[in-house]
């Protein structure tokens, strides 16, 4: 732990005059501890900075990937994409709002009304009949939607313009290990653009 606190100091101070991050998330990621877990203040601030969340990354793909479109006080409305199977790739919007200082919960808010879906070989979008079939099945697989989320810091990479958190799953207050997910996220354009959807 104490190597990781090491590194994070060290990367902040390499930033110099040339800051990979915006002067408010370098100000949020100053404060922030290796191994503690983010107050939802600081968990919006990445948010709104970000440009692509990816989860357990390798070799540039995401098992999923949140980009966030709006993030007030309150939650974060965000766009979730995955490989819904081999050949086709979901995006759908969803929300989240923060509680208690350190969680965002699911809102079940309906997001498979916004489902859109492309070839994974191609890019061509799917509609019509196709599409709609889709959604059915999407509706027919949904389970318990009341989980809350928390975030745990364990890494920043001022040069490489990421930080990555550990993902924490809360069902009725417990969380298990099990449903833990690393966090990548992305603060340049450039790359976040070249991240896949790994199936």
């Amino acid at each position: 732990m104490r190597r990781l606190a090491a590194s994070f100091v060290v990367a902040l101070c390499a930033m110099g005059p040339a800051q990979a991050f915006d002067t408010e998330t370098e100000a949020v990621l100053s404060g922030l501890k290796i191994g503690k877990r983010l107050p939802n203040a600081a968990v919006a601030t990445l948010m709104r900075a970000s440009e692509r969340w990816c989860y357990f990354e390798a070799d540039g793909q995401c098992r999923w990937t949140d980009i966030y479109l709006d993030v007030t006080p309150e939650g974060a409305r965000f766009e979730i994409g995955n490989a819904w199977d081999d050949t086709v790739d979901i995006y759908f919007v969803d929300e989240g709002e923060f509680r208690d200082d350190v969680f965002i919960c699911q809102s079940g808010n309906g997001w498979v009304a916004s489902v859109r879906a492309m070839s994974r070989e191609d890019g061509t979008p799917l509609g019509g009949r196709e599409l709609d079939a889709l959604k059915q099945e999407i509706a027919g697989g949904l389970g318990d939607e009341n989980a809350c989320f928390d975030y745990i810091l364990e890494a920043v990479d001022a040069d490489g313009q990421t930080v990555t958190l550990l993902q924490r799953q809360y069902r009725d207050g417990v969380t298990d290990p099990a449903d833990d997910a690393p966090v990548t996220i992305h603060f340049d354009p450039a790359e976040a653009r070249t991240l896949g959807l790994a199936f």
